[in-house]
């Protein structure tokens, strides 16, 4: 049997060694979910993820017969999934036909939805952090503002998701980064060492901030990896939360953009830069 590749990446609470519980409060691990059904038979909720290079995840196979192996790469670095057969399925209400899932990934004894769903549906996928509820559009809503994806990064040219270059600032320097928008992860990482190295009593992160041109700054404490091949940065829902209330994103070839909506008190608005050259006399 010919073992194919494939790109998944998902960050769930508990998937660190150390655990990523230690420096998060239970109330800031919200990942989002849906409803899934296969072949009309209800099999609880499947996390959005955007930071998923398939299309379902399936926690065991619910009847479905193994057709095949594929290769993924995940933090805790590769490893074989089953590939089922294709089947009829419904996320909250929609239904189409999968051309097989992959099963059983180690670190996440879940069901997923990636994001070759939305690229293949053309579905708006929204996040509503006050909430906790995901939502499915059928085109963009009116948000604060929209940006459009960036080019994956040179060592991921196919792994084409929600990308957005950001400003990250460490002890140790400054670097512009194309990072990772992951819906599925409840905790941001960046690879150790990028922008500075974490202290002996806390080995397991380092406190940085993050600048998006559109989104403002955020200082967050975000975790460290070594996987190789990895985004740079793998932005969270933790920090998805600080920067706005609502997010929408339309994974449509032609489209490829992000929405947002801030937070309704206003908070965390980008503020305009000072302009250095002002006359002090005006």
């Amino acid at each position: 049997m010919t073992v194919r590749s494939l790109y998944v990446l998902i960050v769930l609470s508990g998937i660190f060694a150390v655990g990523c519980v230690d420096f998060r409060n239970p109330d800031q691990l919200v990942l989002l979910s849906v409803p899934l059904e296969v072949n009309g038979e209800s099999v609880g909720e499947a996390y959005v993820d955007t930071g998923g290079g398939y299309e379902v995840l399936l926690r065991e196979t619910f009847g479905l017969n193994v057709v095949d192996k594929v290769e993924v790469l995940a933090f805790g670095g590769k490893e074989q999934l089953s590939l089922t057969e294709p089947f009829r399925y419904a996320v909250d209400g929609y239904n189409t036909v999968s051309p097989g899932a992959i099963v059983g990934l180690s670190a996440c004894n879940c069901n997923g939805l990636g994001y070759h769903f939305f690229r293949r549906t053309g579905i708006v996928l929204g996040l509503d952090f006050p909430t906790r509820e995901a939502r499915f559009h059928l085109g963009l809503p009116i948000a604060d503002t929209y940006f459009g994806f960036e080019e994956p990064p040179a060592q991921l040219p196919d792994f084409d998701s929600s990308f957005i270059e950001v400003e990250i600032e460490g002890e140790d320097g400054t670097e512009v980064i194309t990072a990772l928008l992951d819906t599925g992860a409840n905790v941001s990482v960046v690879k150790r060492g990028l922008v500075g190295n974490a202290r002996p009593l806390t080995p397991d992160r380092i406190e940085v901030n993050i600048t998006h041109e559109n989104l403002g700054t955020v200082r967050a404490t975000v975790g460290l990896f070594d996987t190789q091949g990895l985004p740079d940065m793998i932005i969270g829902t933790d920090i998805m939360r600080t920067w706005a209330d609502e997010w929408y994103f339309d994974f449509s070839p032609h489209i490829k953009v992000i929405g947002v909506i801030f937070h309704a008190d206003g908070s965390n608005l980008p503020q305009p830069e000072e302009d250095s050259n002002a006359d002090s006399n005006q």
